[in-house]
């Protein structure tokens, strides 16, 4: 919401201040877009408030192929998504991660799919941009001499093992539990770019890979409550994976209910053994150089 405010008010002081605006958001077709257009029209922080002449739509689709009309759009926002893979390359029985695990084989696989998956994506976004226009992604990332996102999902996979032991989860589903989830390093990032720093029509304008401040660690640390850490902890971890680790399950199952018991053994775990962490994330700013780009293949460089 604050964002699309901001650019929205940003827009209209560089031209007439009635000027129509139209905010285009994007998601996979489960994406509950219901909940969003209620949020767009009674949240006191929506950017709708207020305005006039500013015209929101949605379109459920992928976003590694193009979404929207070719050299129509002005700004383009994503945000917290492109850690996710478009689907995923292997599936390993040690780790949540692929990435993380002991597997060369399953490492580099997830490497591979990470660069495809980017070089689609900036293609993809380049012919919906008009020239001049600009790209904001935020997303999760990786700085290789620092550990980032290991703990919590160590964390998360100890609870899975938990409950296969337990005949909670099977074999299978515990293969199945492997997350398409891949954090590129700022050489990831700009691997695409030529040495004119330009790809598919594309210039980045900023790219940095940073620590994220641990954001539930200053309440711990004023108020000691381990539990209220991991409940914190398994609220957010579970809006993000849960509904794709509740699709790793069998079909015939209760899956709420294993994902509850999940999360729950999650928190525990966090409560057990308290600790801040550090992740990364990435910011990268990317300018649209030339319209003349032809909207991508699946695949193609």
């Amino acid at each position: 919401m604050a964002p699309m405010r901001i650019a929205i008010a940003a827009l209209r002081a560089k031209s007439a201040a009635g000027r129509t605006v139209e905010v285009i958001h994007t998601d996979l077709p489960s994406n509950d877009f219901a909940s969003l257009f209620q949020a767009l029209g009674e949240e006191p922080d929506s950017y709708m408030k207020g305005a006039t002449g500013v015209f929101p739509s949605a379109v459920g689709r992928s976003y590694f192929e193009p979404i929207i009309a070719p050299g129509t759009v002005h700004l383009g926002w994503n945000s917290w998504t492109l850690q996710w893979l478009s689907n995923n390359p292997i599936e390993v029985s040690d780790h949540i991660l692929a990435g993380l695990s002991e597997s060369e084989t399953a490492k580099n696989a997830v490497i591979q799919q990470g660069a495809l998956d980017w070089r689609d994506f900036i293609a993809a976004r380049s012919s919906e941009l008009r020239p001049g226009a600009r790209l904001l992604c935020l997303f999760g990332a990786d700085q290789p001499d620092r550990p980032s996102w290991d703990w919590p999902f160590g964390e998360l996979w100890g609870a899975v093992v938990d409950m296969n032991r337990a005949a909670l989860l099977d074999e299978r589903e515990l293969l199945r539990m492997t997350l398409p989830l891949f954090s590129r390093t700022l050489e990831d990032i700009k691997a695409p770019f030529s040495q004119d720093g330009t790809f598919r029509g594309m210039a980045i304008e900023h790219a940095e890979v940073a620590s994220t401040p641990d954001s539930f660690w200053p309440e711990y640390e004023k108020t000691g409550d381990a539990e209220h850490l991991g409940r914190a902890w398994a609220a957010v971890w579970r809006a993000a994976m849960g509904p794709t680790l509740a699709n790793a399950t069998n079909p015939d199952r209760d899956r709420a209910a294993l994902i509850d018991d999940l999360y729950a053994r999650f928190a525990k775990r966090i409560a057990a053994s308290p600790r801040q962490q550090e992740g990364a994330i990435a910011v990268v700013i990317m300018r649209k150089t030339d319209d003349a780009v032809s909207p991508p293949h699946r695949g193609q460089a």
